[in-house]
């Protein structure tokens, strides 16, 4: 499962206080058992001193090869402090603007 390769992956290669993976591909117009949609959330101190797009290109990194299998990821990244300002929780992913993959 693309999920759990994600998830694997994620927790291998960055020191993490918090991931959670959740394929929404349910949400969109694709076929059922559908791996093509995901909502990403890591928790890390890593990301101190990171700008968000650096914080989004480390993980695109770490997910090179998942990424050529899927249309579409809401990557939310935090450090500690932003995470706990944040209630511990993401933002909804935005609606999806296309088909299929």
């Amino acid at each position: 499962m693309i999920k759990d390769k994600i998830e694997e992956k994620l927790k291998t290669e960055i020191s993490s206080l918090f991931i959670e993976v959740i394929n929404e591909s349910p949400n969109h117009n694709v076929p059922d058992g559908a791996e093509s949609h995901f909502k990403v959330t890591v928790v890390s101190d890593e990301f101190e001193n990171m700008r968000p797009v650096q914080r989004h290109q480390l993980i695109y990194k770490v997910l090179s090869e998942e990424m050529k299998l899927i249309h579409a990821i809401a990557i939310h990244p935090f450090t500690k402090i932003e995470w706990d300002s944040n209630n511990q929780s993401s933002a909804d992913s935005p609606d999806c603007l296309g088909g299929s993959s």
